[in-house]
């Protein structure tokens, strides 16, 4: 019977390279013409993998938001069911933890953590597990693998896109929140690549607006700037709970969208196209975030001590009524 050593001579890799493609091991970076080698080889020898009981996985999904603030902002709802669609395709077995809580998880094969985490909350996944990766957070202390939006491109998009529509008079309405365990206060990563994607553009300075992420910190950081008459002809929001809130402060204040403001929101959560007006928004793939924290899972789990690894997913401007 042939082997995996077999293969790797034959095709002059290396036997791990070989368990990788044959594994369809998605992180692995070679070429079209070695994958295809490697696969006729195998096929030439007859290789079949050997058949045994595969050990389903515990993994812990850990989500940084209690389940009721989960509720308010979809954007994270929506990741942690894309993981729950992908894992079931691999047959993960799932544990699942809201704000934080890895205080009973008992024996796990790895973690997938949805937020953001403090350092001393990211050395305690340490501590539980080898086998970490975290969604939506784009540096770790630790070796975890890490799925991140594209924050720069999208940032880019947005200024652009003011740009075209000849606006200078442009505002942002970032946030910033704090970890669960309240250890960290975390800066809103959207609001300097912004300042940069505008400078850039050659475009003013936008004026700040602060919130912290939820529909009514949007709604009162509008009413604030509609008062004191700083209001600009349009304005970006860091997220679709914030825009929801600039909206219905807007549309108090007889302020109309998007002939007077146009707005631009993030995430592009289902909530964007179901408000009036309809949201135009920077759409966040979810589903593809969801399904990489998975594959990066599985391929951590295939491939002990391997480098960690940050998959960045593309993002979109979708167009609506707001703009």
């Amino acid at each position: 019977m042939a082997t995996l050593a077999d293969i790797a001579k034959q095709a002059g890799v290396s036997s791990a390279t070989v368990s990788r493609v044959l594994n369809a091991d998605p992180t692995l970076s070679v070429s079209t013409t070695t994958r295809a080698k490697i696969l006729q080889v195998a096929s030439d020898l007859n290789y079949t993998k050997t058949k045994h009981t595969a050990k389903v996985a515990r993994i812990a999904l850990v989500q940084w938001y209690t389940k009721d603030r989960e509720l308010t902002d979809l954007y994270y709802l929506a990741i942690r069911m894309a993981i729950e669609q992908a894992a079931q395709q691999v047959e993960f077995e799932l544990v699942q933890t809201f704000a934080g809580d890895i205080s009973d998880l008992g024996n796990i094969d790895g973690l997938i953590a949805i937020g953001k985490f403090s350092a001393d909350q990211q050395r305690q996944f340490a501590a539980l597990t080898a086998h970490v990766v975290i969604v939506d957070m784009a540096t770790a202390i630790i070796a975890a693998d890490t799925v991140v939006p594209d924050f720069k491109g999208a940032m880019q998009q947005v200024a652009e896109a003011f740009k075209a529509a000849d606006l200078t008079e442009i505002g942002i309405l970032s946030g910033s929140e704090e970890t669960s365990d309240g250890k960290d206060q975390l800066a809103d990563v959207r609001l300097p690549l912004f300042l940069a994607a505008m400078a850039d553009a050659k475009l003013p300075a936008p004026r700040q607006f602060q919130g912290n992420f939820t529909a009514e910190s949007g709604r009162k950081a509008t009413e604030v700037a509609i008062q004191l008459g700083v209001m600009p002809k349009a304005l970006f929001v860091t997220s679709d709970a914030m825009a929801i809130g600039a909206l219905q402060a807007l549309q108090a204040a007889s302020v109309t969208v998007p002939d007077q403001v146009k707005v631009v929101s993030f995430d592009d959560t289902s909530i964007t196209r179901h408000v009036y007006p309809t949201l135009s928004a920077i759409h966040v793939d979810t589903e593809q975030m969801g399904f990489w924290a998975v594959q990066l899972m599985k391929s951590q789990l295939a491939t002990p001590n391997r480098p960690a690894l940050q998959m960045i997913v593309s993002t979109r401007l979708e167009r609506r009524q707001s703009f």
